[in-house]
């Protein structure tokens, strides 16, 4: 069994041979494989919406994560197989040269590449929605305890550390599929004009399942502000409250890196924009496209901006419990303070024009977190 598994892992990587429509084939069978994983993703994504109910325990709601966690890192190890298989296929077209492939074998490649960006935006959209449910039943698990706020965190930390590991794979994949692409435009044939309605099309369904992931990333957020508020009604201390806002913390950094990639997605659909070479009328109608989604980029400042009122009540909270000590007032609304910069940092790393806001608030006891602080400065002063 075991030299099978050895010999499965040398097919994967082997690089292809044969005649030069067997590249034709192989791209075609990623399309229909990329398809079956987007059903795959959006599966589990039913999955959590069945289970949010107004009360779903700690424990259940685990168990539920647990499971499609084990699904999503299967669909990771299959995700790289199709990208090493796409690299390999530009890699001998490239070789072989773009003539190896008559006038048809040439159309079939480029409307096949199309399919598999297709795919690729319907396995981004599943995503948002996976991403959308995991953040709706964030807000309606019962917190009993810190412990309870804790488990939950550490498990969608794993499942969003999962989801982006498969989106840095789809952005590769979709960087080969543009690089491929841009090979068949030095075709003697002028292919492109055949296909360019559909690439059209597939270059908006991209832009569709960007802002389907920052819908929800959104509702992400908006669970975590929900969890806030909970853990204000289980958490007796400074010390207690001081960790949630460092457990959310975690979050919102996993939140802005799931942004970044975005980000670079964006940038390359407008590079295949570009390379494919659309009439100004096809760009503006994608201009216009992209004006009309924005309402989803900015469903996440909304919720951004719920978060931060979060983290007021915990310094509210505080001074309710301890009314008489100034110093530890003090203390703790240094120590909050820290933590907001810290998280308005995070999210404006990657973006551009970014301004970098210094703090060093005097008297802080939480170490750690002014620490944290200052790496996160060090990292956009170096950008």
């Amino acid at each position: 069994m075991l030299n099978n598994n050895k010999n499965i892992c040398k097919d994967i990587n082997c690089p292809i041979q044969g005649v030069p429509a067997n590249a034709v084939s192989i791209v075609e069978s990623v399309s229909k494989e990329e398809c079956a994983l987007a059903l795959l993703i959006e599966a589990q994504a039913d999955l959590l919406c069945k289970a949010i109910n107004k009360c779903i325990s700690v424990c259940d709601f685990k168990d539920i994560i647990n499971s499609i966690i084990q699904t999503m890192k299967t669909i990771a190890i299959k995700n790289n197989t199709l990208e090493n298989k796409l690299r390999e296929t530009l890699n001998f077209i490239q070789k072989e040269g773009i003539e190896c492939l008559d006038y048809n074998r040439q159309f079939e490649l480029l409307n096949s590449l199309n399919s598999v960006l297709e795919c690729i935006s319907k396995e981004e959209d599943a995503t948002g929605h996976l991403i959308e449910q995991t953040g709706k039943i964030i807000a309606k698990v019962e917190y009993c305890t810190l412990d309870d706020i804790k488990s939950v965190d550490d498990s969608v930390l794993t499942l969003m550390r999962l989801i982006i590991e498969n989106n840095f794979i789809l952005d590769r994949k979709l960087r080969t599929l543009i690089s491929l692409i841009n090979f068949i435009k030095c075709s003697e044939f002028d292919i492109f004009i055949k296909v360019k309605k559909k690439l059209l099309c597939t270059i908006k369904k991209l832009i569709n399942s960007i802002f389907a992931e920052e819908k929800g990333l959104a509702l992400l957020i908006h669970g975590e502000s929900e969890k806030l508020h909970c853990g204000l009604s289980v958490c007796v201390n400074r010390d207690e409250i001081s960790e949630i806002s460092n457990f959310i913390s975690k979050i919102i950094d996993v939140i802005c890196e799931k942004k970044r990639i975005l980000e670079y997605k964006f940038s390359e659909t407008i590079d295949l924009l570009n390379t494919v070479g659309f009439s100004s009328s096809e760009t503006d109608s994608v201009t216009d496209h992209i004006k009309e989604l924005q309402s989803y980029a900015l469903a996440g400042e909304y919720e951004l901006a719920n978060l931060i009122k979060g983290k007021s009540k915990n310094i509210n909270a505080t001074i309710g419990k301890e009314c008489c000590n100034y110093p530890e007032i003090i203390s703790f609304n240094a120590c909050m303070t820290c933590s907001l910069v810290c998280l308005l940092l995070n999210l404006n790393v990657g973006r551009k024009n970014r301004k970098v806001i210094d703090s060093c608030p005097s008297g802080c006891k939480n170490a750690s977190m002014c620490k944290e602080i200052n790496n996160i400065i060090m990292k956009l002063n170096s950008l």
